[in-house]
C-alpha cells in the first residue's frame, strides 16, 4: 500500500488553515461584540440622565426637585439631572408615564387618578408606567382673599373670578372637585394662574380669590401677605358638608396653623392700657393632600433604593428639610404610608420593607 505523503501534507495544511480561519473569525466576532455600545439599562445600572418634572415658580415642587437632584448627584456624580418646569401634578403624571428616565412630583390625587385612568385621564388612558417612591410633604389647600373682600365663606365664590392654579395642575383640579361637590363650579370664572402669578392676580384685582395647594410656609403666599392683608377661607367645612372626603378618599382634613404667614392679624386696643397690640392669626380648617415623588417603572431599582437610603439617613433628612425651608418635615418613616396609593417602584418596595413599613395591597409592586 503506497501513501502519497505530498497529498497528505497538502490536506493537513488546508485543514489547519481552515481551522485557524474559523477561530480568527470567532475571535473577531467576539471583539466586535465587545466594541458595540449598548443603550440597554439593566436593573443595576444607573442611567446617564434623569429628568425631574417639577412645578411653577413660587410653589413647593421646585425646591423639592432641586433638593432631590442634589441628593441624586451625590450618589452618582456622573449623572446628568434635568429639572423641568411644569404646570403641576396632572402634567407631571403624564411626563413620568412617557419618559423611562424620569422622576416627578405629584399629588396623591393625580397619581391615583392617572394610574387608574380616571377623571381628566379617562380619555387619554391610564398612566400605568407610574410608580410611587415616597411621601415628600403634606400640601395645604390655601384659599386667600383680601381682608376687605366681601367673600366670607366658600359658597361666596359663586359669581367670582378665582385664581384656581395653573391649567393642568393638581391645585386647579382640587378646587374644581370641591366646587363641583359644593354645586358652585359652574358659577365660578377660573383664572388659571398659580404660585406667584396667582398671588399677583389677587393683589392686582384680576382675581377675587387665590387658591394654592402647597406646603406651609409658602413663598408666594408669604410675599402676598407681606404686601396685602389677606384672610384664609375654611375649606374643610364645605368638604364635609358636600361628601367630598367620601368621594375623594386621598384627601385629608387638617388645619392651617396660627401664625403661618406673619402671625399677626389686625391690631386691637387693650381697654386697660390703651396699648395697640397685634393679635395672633387664627388657625383655619382646610383640606390636605399628600405630595409624592413618583418615578417611571424603568428607572433602575438601585437608583431609587439608594436615593431613599440617602434621604432617610440623619444627614439626608436634615439636608432636604433645610433645602425646603422645613416643608419636608412631613417626610418621615411613620408618614410614608400616606403615599402608598398605587404600586410602589421596585426599589422603593425593597427599601420600605426593610424599614418594617406595612405595604397595603394596592401598593404592591408589579412589572
Amino acid at each position: 500500500m503506497q501513501i502519497n505523503l505530498g497529498r497528505c501534507f497538502v490536506q493537513s495544511l488546508s485543514l489547519i488553515v481552515v481551522t485557524a480561519f474559523i477561530i480568527a473569525l470567532s475571535g473577531c466576532d467576539r471583539v466586535q461584540k465587545d466594541l458595540v455600545p449598548t443603550t440597554e439599562v439593566t436593573e443595576t445600572e444607573t442611567p446617564h440622565k434623569l429628568t425631574i418634572a417639577a412645578g411653577t415658580p413660587g410653589g413647593s415642587f421646585e425646591p423639592f426637585a432641586r433638593a432631590i437632584a442634589a441628593i441624586l448627584m451625590q450618589q452618582e456624580p456622573s449623572m446628568a439631572i434635568d429639572i423641568e418646569p411644569s404646570p403641576g401634578s396632572v402634567e407631571n403624571t403624564r411626563r413620568v408615564h412617557d419618559n423611562p428616565n424620569s422622576l416627578g412630583l405629584a399629588f396623591a390625587a393625580e397619581t391615583y387618578l392617572g394610574y387608574n385612568g380616571m377623571e381628566i385621564f379617562a380619555e387619554e388612558g391610564a398612566k400605568t408606567n407610574v410608580r410611587v417612591v415616597t411621601l415628600l410633604y403634606i400640601a395645604y389647600a390655601q384659599l386667600a382673599v383680601t381682608e376687605a373682600s366681601e367673600i366670607q365663606e366658600f359658597a361666596d365664590l359663586a359669581g367670582k373670578n378665582v385664581a384656581t392654579g395653573g391649567l393642568g395642575s393638581g391645585t386647579a383640579q382640587t378646587l374644581e372637585r370641591l366646587a363641583t361637590a359644593a354645586g358652585i363650579w359652574q358659577q365660578i370664572t377660573p383664572v388659571y394662574k398659580g404660585g406667584t402669578a396667582g398671588a399677583m392676580a389677587l393683589q392686582s384685582g384680576e382675581a377675587d380669590a387665590f387658591h394654592w395647594l402647597v406646603g406651609i410656609p409658602n413663598e408666594a403666599i408669604s410675599e402676598l401677605a407681606a404686601n396685602t392683608p389677606i384672610r384664609m377661607l375654611d375649606l374643610d367645612a364645605p368638604a364635609k358638608a358636600s361628601g367630598f372626603y367620601k368621594q375623594y378618599p386621598f384627601y385629608l382634613s387638617g388645619t392651617i396653623p396660627a401664625g403661618a404667614y406673619g402671625g399677626e392679624g389686625p391690631p386691637t386696643v387693650n381697654a386697660l392700657t390703651s396699648l395697640t397690640r397685634p393679635q395672633p392669626e387664627a388657625p383655619v380648617n382646610t383640606i390636605l393632600m399628600p405630595t409624592l415623588l413618583i418615578a417611571h417603572k424603568d428607572v433602575p431599582a438601585e437608583t431609587v433604593y439608594n436615593f431613599l437610603t440617602s434621604v432617610y439617613s440623619a444627614e439626608g433628612t436634615q439636608e432636604i428639610i433645610s433645602a425646603t425651608q422645613g416643608a419636608a418635615a412631613d417626610m418621615t418613616i411613620e408618614n410614608s404610608p400616606k403615599a402608598f396609593v398605587t404600586p410602589l417602584h421596585a426599589g422603593a418596595y425593597t427599601f420600605w420593607r426593610e424599614q418594617g413599613v406595612e405595604i397595603p395591597q394596592q401598593a404592591m409592586p408589579i412589572k
